[in-house]
């Protein structure tokens, strides 16, 4: 791939060859319409669809594509059977170009990851990151000044 920085899935897809563009496309139209909220973003420079978090990142190689899930790992346990012909690794299963596109199965196991994400609490977001660091900076700036002050006050009796 000649282009690195990619801006919308479009341009991704868009470096492949005609097969593969028409690949990719079943994939992400299988991922929208089982994910028809979630944001299509590129995050490193592949597609990727987040909903409350990050759903699933999809991308094309020359002998498979690969759909690569974040943690926690279930998905990979809930369709392990389905997935076994798969090559596999923790957070992706690579489909081999030579086999037909599995796009139910894709389909159910982006509900699956939404599911579960609906399911599990969220943390809250941290306060903005100005006040906390205006609050850890206030002390230890109160203290160098006591010491330059100090240091000063030295040199001069010196």
């Amino acid at each position: 791939m000649a282009k690195t920085n990619f801006q919308t899935v479009d341009e991704y897809i868009a470096t492949f060859s005609d097969a593969d563009q028409a690949a990719l496309t079943k994939i992400r139209k299988a991922i929208r319409k089982a994910a028809p909220n979630a944001e299509e973003v590129i995050s490193y420079q592949i597609p990727a669809y987040k909903e409350i978090g990050y759903v699933i990142y999809f991308s094309g190689f020359k002998e498979h594509y690969s759909l690569a899930f974040p943690p926690p790992f279930t998905v990979f346990t809930a369709f392990a059977k389905e997935l076994a012909g798969y090559q596999q690794s923790k957070s992706v299963v690579q489909l081999p170009k030579s086999e037909p596109l599995p796009l139910e199965l894709i389909a159910r196991m982006v509900k699956f990851r939404l599911d579960e994400q609906k399911a599990t609490p969220q943390k809250a977001k941290p306060a903005k990151k100005a006040a906390a660091k205006e609050k850890s900076t206030a002390k230890p700036a109160v203290k160098a000044k006591a010491a330059t002050k100090g240091k000063a006050a030295g040199s001069a009796k010196a």
